[in-house]
């Protein structure tokens, strides 16, 4: 009975311990185990700046997303599909182990950008964001998906139409882009990253940029923010109107650095309407060989400061010609616009639409002049004028099977000349005897880079293969055309 009673007096003990214990903790520092403590906290009333107060900003503030919310439905993303060779297995390479999935072909997706320009379903992007791809897929901001064909591109400008067919569509309106100033206020709508709809905002920083890529097209320049994927996107202004296409981006490190580059609106414009029309990019003809001006040569025309082109050659018969520019004269300005190189001309003529009219200020003999011109289509034989005074052996006429084309090699003046990229292996056509039944298929210009599978990289492959050739059968030639590669059957003779 005595243990029993020392037991239960040490129970006691032990619960009014434990008891006193957790007393002492709730009333120590610290919240302890399961219990909160009430901190003070007092938010703030409301805004710090009165919205009356601050009126122009406010309105700033709903016309951007009234802008936004007008021209991003007419913006598109782009994911593109292509087949490419897997690259060999080194267990395979160094070891002789076969493996089926080294000898394969993979598919590739990349994303890019694009936006409506009518209500049929045209859209505009870049050239590469297109090159080389099976399958292209839109996806519009209301959800909308639809596979897009290719209408038509221009590799020089980069530039590509392509053709979905949905109903309801909004095109966006293009700005005149010579009146774009450095400094005005421009937004970037695209797919950076696959983060569709993205919009950043900056200024246009400078004008007229050459020499970014392989194109010769004077590009503006903005530090808008511009990623992988903004390619083909539209760079608008406050009015919601293209002034350019997103192009090219400078970066160390492959992401926006505050340096992008947007194709001119007047020249796309040209461009899109020249593939709708004709199908096919087509190019406009002034005549004139020019070439930079020195400072002898300005000195000598009185020029300061020297700024202008000389012509060093007038193609007989050219708008050129018959607005009486001769050999000799320094053209200064096109439509008002400064011309300092001979890329600068080519541009300027670029965007001139067919038959249309453009003022050309110039110096002769140090006295100034005012002539117009009327700019045509390209002539078919202007790779004869291209081919005048090559050096010998670069200049070919074949024979047999493909009697009537001249070619000659792909060498750097005559890229430059006819902007073709250096990536374009082939011969380029000079001309094509209309005569001949391969004028149904071949003209001036088109890069020839395979016949019956035999690849063609000089003049004098052409020669050799052409003349190994039955003129009585049909033959497969593989062919660049404005940037597009494509295989044709041609019937020689």
């Amino acid at each position: 009975m005595k243990s029993f009673l020392k037991f239960l007096v040490f129970v006691l003990f032990l619960a009014l311990g434990i008891s006193l214990l957790y007393v002492w903790q709730s009333k120590g520092p610290g919240t302890g185990l399961g219990q909160a403590k009430v901190e003070k906290f007092t938010p703030a009333e409301g805004p710090k700046i009165d919205l009356g107060s601050v009126d122009i900003l406010q309105r700033l503030n709903e016309e951007y997303t009234r802008l936004f919310d007008a021209v991003v439905p007419s913006v598109v993303s782009i994911t593109t599909t292509k087949t490419v060779q897997r690259s060999p297995d080194p267990f395979e390479f160094f070891f002789g182990f076969p493996n089926s999935r080294s000898m394969g072909r993979e598919r590739v997706t990349s994303l890019g950008s694009g936006f409506i320009v009518s209500k049929e379903g045209h859209i505009l992007t870049n050239y590469h964001v297109v090159q080389g791809t099976d399958d292209i897929l839109v996806d519009l901001n209301d959800g909308r998906q639809a596979k897009a064909t290719v209408v038509g591109s221009d590799q020089q400008v980069d530039v590509a139409v392509l053709k979905i067919n949905l109903p309801n569509l909004a095109p966006l309106s293009f700005a005149d882009s010579d009146q774009v100033k450095v400094g005005q206020i421009v937004f970037a709508i695209g797919n950076p990253f696959g983060l569709r709809e993205s919009v950043s905002q900056g200024i246009i920083s400078a004008r007229d940029r050459r020499g970014i890529s392989d194109s010769s097209v004077e590009f503006f320049q903005t530090d808008t923010a511009i990623n992988p994927g903004n390619s083909g996107g539209p760079l608008i202004d406050i009015k919601g109107e293209v002034v350019g296409i997103n192009a090219v981006i400078y970066s160390e490190s492959g992401g926006n650095q505050g340096i992008g580059f947007a194709i001119p609106s007047n020249l796309v414009r040209r461009t899109l309407k020249s593939i709708i029309q004709k199908g096919r990019a087509v190019r406009g003809y002034l005549g004139v060989s020019v070439q930079q001006i020195t400072n002898d040569q300005a000195q000598q025309s009185k020029l300061d400061p020297p700024i202008g082109t000389v012509v060093t050659d007038v193609e007989p018969g050219s708008p050129a010609e018959k607005a009486g520019i001769v050999r000799g004269d320094i053209i200064q300005k096109i439509n008002g616009h400064e011309v300092r190189d001979a890329a600068a001309v080519g541009n300027r003529i670029a965007e001139t639409d067919i038959g249309s009219t453009v003022t050309i200020d110039l110096v002769r003999e140090g006295q100034a002049k005012t002539v117009s011109a009327e700019i045509v289509e390209q002539p078919s034989q202007v790779g004869s004028r291209l081919g005048r005074n090559m050096p010998n052996g670069h200049y070919n006429r074949s024979a047999k099977a493909f009697a009537g084309v001249e070619v000659r090699t792909l060498d750097a003046q005559l890229r430059s000349e006819a902007n073709v990229p250096d990536d374009t292996q082939g011969v380029f056509v000079m001309s094509v005897d209309p005569s001949s039944k391969l004028s149904q298929n071949l003209q001036a210009g088109d890069v020839i880079q395979a016949i019956n599978n035999q690849r063609i990289a000089t003049a004098e492959d052409f020669q050799k293969v052409a003349q190994q050739l039955d003129p009585s059968r049909p033959v497969v030639v593989v062919l660049d055309r404005d940037g597009q590669q494509s295989f044709i059957v041609v019937q020689p003779g």
